[in-house]
């Protein structure tokens, strides 16, 4: 079993998520992201094959003496999923799981989590359980498109913990309610994953690149001390990740805006 390493009390620390590089093997994500002074990975296991050797993983974390910090599972979680995560766990240390809201329409994964969820957070108490709050929009303006949609009920009725994904919160409600309110919601927090949003909507775009408020959430957070973790997850072109060079560029500017808007950012 790997030896695990607990993050630090006071520090939060800056993941790259697989989901951003997809296309990549984990050998280059690895070596990108410690290239570029990640502090870990969240490895995504629904889109990166490699991602369910568990002894390939563990190869890389040594070799690039680089942490998975977080597992996300996809938005059809099942018992094998699940399963396999919990071998990752005893072998990395992990110490947060994120699960995507499954569609409206997908009962089977919906039931399978709420009802098998209450058991192996039973079984393995040293881990934080999140479920990431799905985009709240309606499908034909009736039915909402995702389960867990809604970010108090994630915390109050199922009792787990919260894994915000910035590009799912609508710009209103983050202004004034989310980055508001931030003080009661971080106790309950894991994982945040930080993009930002266009004006047109598209979503999961490098940080400086859209209209989202991003530096006075990341400022909120520092000001209310939450210490857990930060989740880089955009969306880059196929014609850019073509050259990696130009994605270290892109990747690059994420971690310096991150460093200037929350690690080295002095508090009044």
């Amino acid at each position: 079993m790997a030896t695990r390493k607990k993050t630090e009390k006071n520090k939060a620390q800056f993941l790259l998520s697989t989901d951003t590089l997809s296309w990549y093997g984990l050998d280059l994500i690895f070596d990108t992201a410690k290239e570029l002074n990640f502090d870990g990975i969240d490895l995504a296991m629904r889109k990166n094959f490699d991602a369910w050797h568990i002894d390939y993983v563990k190869d890389l974390s040594i070799k690039y003496d680089l942490p998975v910090k977080v597992v996300q599972i996809s938005d059809k979680a099942n018992i094998k999923e699940m399963n396999q995560w919990v071998d990752l766990w005893k072998e990395l240390g992990v110490e947060a799981v994120t699960i995507n809201a499954p569609s409206i329409f997908n009962i089977s994964s919906f039931r399978f989590l709420t009802w098998q969820l209450p058991s192996y957070k039973a079984h393995n108490k040293w881990v934080k359980f999140s479920l990431i709050n799905a985009w709240n929009e309606n499908y034909m303006a009736v039915i909402p498109k995702h389960y867990f949609s809604n970010m108090k009920e994630i915390i109050k009725k199922y009792r787990m913990y919260l894994a915000i994904d910035v590009a799912n919160v609508q710009e209103d409600i983050l202004d004034h309610d989310l980055i508001k309110y931030l003080p009661n919601y971080i106790p309950y927090m894991s994982v945040v994953y930080l993009s930002d949003v266009g004006k047109d909507g598209k979503k999961h775009l490098p940080l400086w690149d859209g209209v989202y408020k991003l530096p006075s959430l990341l400022k909120k957070c520092k000001q209310n001390e939450y210490y857990w973790f930060f989740s880089l997850k955009v969306t880059i072109s196929k014609k850019d990740l073509a050259d990696i060079e130009k994605v270290k560029v892109i990747l690059k500017k994420c971690r310096t805006y991150y460093t200037e808007n929350f690690e080295t950012l002095k508090l009044d």
